[in-house]
């Protein structure tokens, strides 16, 4: 995936080396791996008559935990460090943003942290990742509109990061995983023939 960093208004921080890593770990085929992925446990799971995976967040997730994990980065579930950088990958209800903020402005202003970033999708990205709920979820927009709110009521070395895709799985992997994927409906017992 491509990360592309945007500093919060209030600042213009110094990238660490930790975070040019992070854009390059970032980089090196997440996307392919985790279509890939995604899409063999859903065939798996289709081809078996069995309920599906609808998004492909959690083997996104996996797949940039192992990684991180592989580079040296301490953390998981989305939360990362390594030296004097901290590191919040979001996937999370829109409703989280202003933890992911205050979880920031705690790292640097109580663990001395030199800088801290907070990623997630864009709002197109998020449409393929997990189509059924994307609007609710933390968007790299959702990301800078709150930063541009916060701009006066912060001061600490903070950038936000875009994630899109930047590799591609094969052609018929991600054309897969382009296609809608409805929720599963219920259906009342009540409607069912006795």
């Amino acid at each position: 995936m491509r990360l592309r960093y945007t500093a919060a208004p209030w600042a213009a921080p110094e990238l660490t080396p930790e975070a040019v890593e992070l854009a390059d770990i970032l980089a090196d085929d997440v996307w392919s791996e985790s279509s890939v992925e995604f899409y063999a446990e859903r065939d798996a799971k289709i081809r078996l008559g069995k309920r599906a995976p609808k998004g492909m967040q959690k083997t996104l997730n996996a797949v940039i935990d192992r990684k991180l994990t592989e580079a040296g980065w301490l953390g998981d579930s989305g939360y990362y460090v390594k030296g004097s950088t901290w590191a919040r990958i979001t996937f999370r209800h829109q409703m989280s943003i202003g933890s992911d903020f205050l979880d920031a402005l705690k790292v640097c202003k109580k663990q001395g942290m030199e800088l801290a970033v907070i990623i997630a999708a864009n709002r197109e990205t998020l449409d393929v990742i997990t189509p059924n709920d994307a609007a609710a979820l933390v968007s790299f927009e959702k990301l800078r509109s709150l930063a541009l709110d916060l701009d006066g009521a912060m001061d600490i070395p903070l950038l936000i990061g875009e994630l899109t895709p930047m590799t591609f799985a094969p052609s018929d992997i991600d054309a897969e995983i382009r296609k809608y994927r409805p929720r599963d409906t219920t259906v009342s017992s009540e409607s069912l023939p006795s």
